[in-house]
């Protein structure tokens, strides 16, 4: 069952395999993307998120696919989550797709202090 990303569980995020970006709809000053995330080798996503791009007629803006990279980065990063790989473009570059995998815990946080 597909949920947002803020209903994920720290089981489902280990086990997160690809994150992809699609665009669904694109105006003069507005694009909508979806943000979905997918266990390995999975169909059907295990969690979405939806944001709106606007402003993206201003002069020399970031290519918008930058800027949504810009927002994934973040949704993954507050799940401990990364990108494992470049992004790879559909045919109707609509979709892209990577491998995501949990951010290791540094071995200074994962043993306990002595005291």
């Amino acid at each position: 069952m597909t949920k947002p990303f803020g209903s994920l569980t720290d089981d489902e995020v280990q086990h997160a395999g690809r994150v992809e970006l699609r665009r669904v709809v694109v105006t003069d000053d507005v694009e909508s993307w979806d943000l979905l995330l997918f266990t390995a080798g999975a169909i059907e996503p295990i969690a979405v998120d939806a944001f709106s791009l606007d402003e993206l007629n201003r002069i020399n803006p970031p290519s918008s696919r930058d800027l949504a990279d810009g927002v994934a980065k973040v949704v993954l990063g507050c799940h401990g989550l990364r990108r494992t790989e470049p992004w790879t473009m559909s045919r109707d570059a609509t979709t892209w797709s990577a491998r995501v995998a949990p951010v290791p815990v540094a071995a200074s946080e994962e043993a306990p202090t002595g005291g």
